[in-house]
């Protein structure tokens, strides 16, 4: 339960934080009478607690603290996964421990990443408190902007921007493994892996083309666990995980979104953010998008880093596309129709005929992909 006493104690510990951050000032000239103390200015009157959403299977809930008073006004969010979520003790699904699993993995990402992160200018929520003894307990600032269910051009390269700014602060498998090991992050990044989606991949029909991509996904995942690109990936780049807004960037109004949602970040290609935020967020799936995306990777990475070209980013995407549609194919179809691309990679495989086997696939993507 979040109660007032307990609101009142969060925002006492984010108070440094957030002063350091330069979200709230604890010293303010008051240009009236009011005689308000400064130091009891947290007050369980001054808070109101709004409950936003509730988590994927019940295991908690996001709720907004909001302080005003005098000419002090703050905003707190607070997303709690309660302790009877825990795993400690119970035998859980295999959808259950991958959710309780992200939760742990979001804590992290904010304790240990985020705040390099914010450093290469990247918008996500400043970290404020980080709790662990009740269930798991976030305390975030609030990211200004506006929800859009549609994204047109403008708003598809903000993302693009985004995206590119995170994989290369992230970049290479050293950096993504260490993110995993020292950091605490997804070793598989995004929330469709194969791995944790053996149900979906079991229930794909077994004829045409749908047919076909069953018996390439271990392949295809196998290539892209190998794939020469590896950085930290968010891992669920949808729309309803991004906040847009105007910002004045180099003299000049850009369009710009931050992002949060952090459970399924971890090690993995970038094209499987590109792949499924192309799929279920832009306006189109479209090379200018593809081009835009890698001139900006390209101009982000350092010197000294792997820079793949053009070609091999294509090569990877398609693999991705297929990895999304292989999920897509088994728990239901949203989004962008992908069927055409994935067709493609299998008739570079297979040449148009079932190759009959998981082995056989898999010779036909090290032959084709390396």
């Amino acid at each position: 339960m979040f109660d007032l006493k307990k609101a009142q104690r969060l925002l006492e510990v984010c108070l440094p934080a957030l002063q350091q951050s330069a979200l709230v000032s604890l010293t303010t000239n008051h240009d009236d009478d009011d005689d308000d103390d400064d130091d009891d200015w947290t007050t369980r009157d001054d808070i109101q607690v709004d409950t936003l959403c509730r988590l994927w299977g019940g295991m908690g809930h996001v709720y907004r603290m909001q302080v005003k008073k005098a000419n002090r006004n703050l905003t707190i969010i607070v997303k709690h996964v309660s302790s009877s979520s825990s795993t400690q003790g119970t035998r859980l699904s295999v959808g259950d421990q991958r959710k309780a699993d992200s939760y742990e993995c979001e804590a992290n990402f904010y304790q240990r990443l985020a705040p390099r992160l914010l450093t290469q200018g990247l918008e996500i929520p400043i970290p404020l408190h980080i709790e662990r003894e009740d269930g798991v307990l976030i305390c975030m600032s609030e990211l200004k902007g506006n929800s859009l269910s549609y994204l047109g051009e403008e708003e598809t390269k903000a993302v693009l921007r985004w995206l590119a700014t995170l994989h290369a602060a992230t970049w290479g498998p050293i950096m993504a493994d260490q993110a995993v090991s020292d950091g605490g992050l997804q070793p598989n990044g995004t929330y469709w892996y194969l791995d944790t989606r053996l149900d979906e991949h079991a229930s794909i029909r077994s004829k045409g083309w749908e047919g076909r991509l069953k018996r390439a996904a271990r392949a295809i995942d196998e290539r892209l666990k190998r794939d020469p690109m590896q950085c930290c990936v968010h891992g669920d780049a949808k729309s309803a995980n991004m906040l847009f807004r105007q910002r004045q960037t180099h003299q000049k109004e850009q369009r710009v979104v931050g992002m949060y949602d952090f459970q399924y970040c971890g090690k993995a290609p970038p094209t499987k953010d590109l792949a499924y935020m192309l799929c279920v967020a832009a306006d189109d799936i479209n090379d200018s998008y593809v081009d835009y995306y890698h001139e900006q990777l390209s101009d982000r990475l350092p010197d000294s880093a792997y820079r793949p070209s053009l070609d091999e980013l294509k090569e990877s995407l398609d693999l991705a596309f297929c990895d999304w549609a292989r999920f897509m194919a088994g728990w239901g179809y949203w989004g962008t129709d992908v069927s055409t691309k994935v067709i493609a990679v299998l008739d570079r495989l297979d040449g148009g005929n079932d190759l009959g086997s998981e082995d056989a696939y898999r010779e036909a993507v090290m032959r084709e992909y390396g």
